[in-house]
C-alpha cells in the first residue's frame, strides 16, 4: 500500500516537474500569448471608448434636425435635409443612414425614413427602408411590420399585406398593437373576399382583447363580414 502511495507521489512530482520544465521552456511564447490577449482586450476597449462612442455622438447630432422635421410632418425635409438651412447638421435621414447606418441613430433613421416614404406615397421606397430596420425594443418592430403591410396594401399586394399583419399580431400579444394588426388583417381579408377569415380576425379582437380601442366596433364589422 505504502509502495503504491509512494509511486503515485513520485508520478505527481514527475508530472509537476515536467509542467515546470514546459513553462520554463516556453515562457516567452506563453508571455507572448498573454500580451496578445491583453492587446486585443485593450483594443476593443479603445475602439469602444475612442471610436464608437464619439461616432454615436456625431450620429445623434446629425439626426437631430431631421427628426425635428419628421416630428413636424415635413417628410421631404426629414429625408433630404433643408438645403437653405445654415445648420451643418441639416443633412436629412438618408445621409445619416449613409454615414452612420450602424449606429443607434442610423438604425432609427431607417425606421423613420420608411415612415416618411409611406406618408409620401412612395411605397417601394418605404418597404426598402422598413426592411432594413431591425429594432430591438418592444414597440417599433411591431409597428414596422404593420407598416410593411400598409405599403403592400397600397400597391395592391393584399395577400402579402395580410402576412405582415398576422406576423405583427403574433410578435407581441398586447392590447394595443395585437388587436390593431388583427383588425387590419380582417379588413384586408374582406378586400380579398375571404369573409370567413375576416370574421375570424374580428372575433379574435372581440374575444381576446375586450380592453382594446377596437372592441366597441367589432360587432358591426363581424356582421358586415358575415353578411357579404
Amino acid at each position: 500500500m505504502e509502495k503504491n502511495i509512494e509511486e503515485k507521489n513520485t508520478a505527481n512530482i514527475s508530472f509537476v516537474s515536467k509542467s515546470e520544465q514546459f513553462i520554463e521552456k516556453n515562457q516567452k511564447a506563453i508571455i507572448g500569448v498573454v500580451i496578445a490577449i491583453l492587446v486585443v482586450v485593450l483594443a476593443i476597449f479603445g475602439i469602444s471608448k475612442f471610436v464608437l462612442q464619439p461616432r454615436q455622438q456625431k450620429a445623434n447630432e446629425a439626426i437631430f434636425a431631421a427628426e425635428q422635421y419628421f416630428a413636424q410632418g415635413d417628410y421631404k425635409a426629414a429625408l433630404n435635409g433643408d438645403s437653405a438651412s445654415t445648420d451643418k447638421y441639416s443633412i436629412g435621414l438618408l445621409k445619416v443612414i449613409d454615414k452612420y447606418g450602424s449606429t443607434k441613430a442610423g438604425k432609427r433613421a431607417k425606421y423613420e425614413a420608411g415612415i416618411c416614404y409611406l406618408r409620401l406615397g412612395q411605397y417601394q421606397e418605404a418597404l426598402k427602408y422598413l426592411d432594413k430596420y431591425n429594432g430591438k425594443d418592444q414597440l417599433t418592430p411591431v409597428l414596422n411590420e404593420m407598416m410593411k403591410g400598409d405599403a403592400e396594401v397600397e400597391q395592391g399586394n393584399t395577400a402579402a399585406a395580410i402576412k405582415h399583419y398576422e406576423k405583427a399580431a403574433k410578435m407581441d400579444d398586447n392590447p394595443i398593437t395585437a388587436p390593431f394588426a388583427l383588425f387590419k388583417a380582417g379588413v384586408a381579408y374582406i378586400k380579398m373576399e375571404n369573409n370567413a377569415k375576416a370574421v375570424e380576425c374580428f372575433k379574435s379582437v372581440k374575444n381576446d382583447y375586450p380592453e382594446s380601442a377596437f372592441f366597441a366596433d367589432m360587432d358591426a364589422f363581424i356582421a358586415y363580414a358575415e353578411a357579404k
